[in-house]
């Protein structure tokens, strides 16, 4: 398989941006819960993590409402609690289905609230950084020190998104609008995610 380069996975990460997570974002900040549920429900499906918590589970026929009330206890992440706060949620959401392993769910659903620091864990992801399976300070660790050698490149991928419009999900928007969004730390981290998981698929 044909490596996939920052250029590849910044463009493949903004159009799934525009087309699905932002959506998922705002939901599960909406004041009202159902709309958060339902973005759990939609982004449980996207992530294709929906397998992992059984609908067995749910808490009067709510799909992820057990998940729900566990993402609300938490007020803030910061990278000194990171990877506590992963798995305390973690072993939460496992105690109310069944005892799975729900890593990658949790930091994906967490990442829709908070975006950095938190990063995703992934099978895909773990194998290109070489981490031990189900181990997230190892995997947020190895993920930092990759980041910190690519940032450059990664930047400078970003930077050339406002040259290719026309490859948008959203072709209308302006180089400003992108500019607004390839900058933050949360997008440049997931287009590193987005590589990884890309070329651990090899």
């Amino acid at each position: 398989m044909t490596e996939r380069n920052f250029d590849y996975c910044a463009l493949q990460f903004l159009n799934h941006w525009l087309d699905k997570e932002e959506i998922y974002c705002d939901l599960l900040s909406s004041s009202n819960l159902e709309d958060q549920r339902q973005a759990l429900v939609k982004a449980g499906g996207y992530f294709r993590v929906a397998r992992n918590v059984p609908k067995k589970y749910d808490l009067n026929g709510k799909r992820y409402q057990a998940i729900l009330d566990i993402l609300s206890t938490i007020d803030n992440i910061s990278l000194d609690n990171v990877v506590e706060v992963v798995n305390e949620v973690k072993t939460s959401i496992s105690k109310n289905y069944g005892n799975r392993q729900v890593l990658s769910l949790t930091t994906k659903f967490l990442w829709l609230k908070f975006k950095a620091p938190v990063r995703i864990y992934d099978t895909q992801a773990r194998i290109s950084l070489g981490t031990q399976e189900n181990n997230y300070y190892a995997f947020h660790e190895a993920f930092s020190l990759y980041y910190k050698d690519k940032e450059s490149e990664i930047i400078e991928a970003c930077n050339k998104l406002e040259n290719v419009i026309t490859y948008l999900v959203n072709p209308n928007m302006s180089p400003e609008d992108i500019e607004n969004i390839v900058s933050e730390q949360w997008f440049r981290e997931r287009v590193l995610d987005m590589y990884l998981w890309n070329n651990g698929r090899k």
